[in-house]
């Protein structure tokens, strides 16, 4: 300190508690926020997290509504001048849209309109367990993110 010039001395935490560290650049951020998904979706912003949720229930309506119109199209189902006494897998499901309908009354539970599952094709029978046993975890993963978000103590300084 010859120079007459105080040397100025960098805080990592100021004393009013902000923070002067940046994190950018760092090889594998994101593997590491996908390495450990549930703080990761603990964490995210409330927009994000709705948004996730949101995602979740359509993307499954729709993934299982083209397993059953697969299932429909594997069973000739949609093909004109079928046979009278051709079962279809699921009873008015004629259309992409009409499976994704389906899908989602089975999920929600809101009861089946006029579309049902016929007793006679056992793919058709599974499908909808699946569907509710995948979407079911599915529900309590993002419920419990919810949930432990909730729980968390309010961060006493935010940027």
């Amino acid at each position: 300190m010859a120079s007459g010039k105080s040397a100025v001395l960098r805080r990592i935490v100021n004393k009013d508690g902000h923070n002067n560290m940046r994190i950018d650049n760092v090889d594998g951020m994101v593997k590491l926020y996908l390495h450990d998904i549930w703080t990761t979706v603990v964490d995210m912003k409330w927009r994000y997290k709705l948004t996730l949720f949101a995602c979740t229930f359509i993307m499954t309506w729709f993934i299982f509504g083209v397993i059953f119109y697969f299932t429909g199209m594997g069973n000739s189902d949609f093909e004109p001048g079928l046979s009278s006494n051709h079962t279809p897998c699921v009873l008015n499901v004629e259309t992409l849209t009409g499976a994704f309908l389906f899908s989602l009354e089975s999920q929600t539970a809101i009861g089946y309109g006029f579309r049902c599952i016929s007793e006679e094709r056992p793919l058709a029978i599974f499908t909808p367990v699946a569907q509710l046993v995948i979407t079911g975890l599915a529900e309590i993963f993002v419920t419990g993110a919810f949930l432990a978000k909730l729980a968390r103590p309010k961060k006493r300084f935010s940027e």
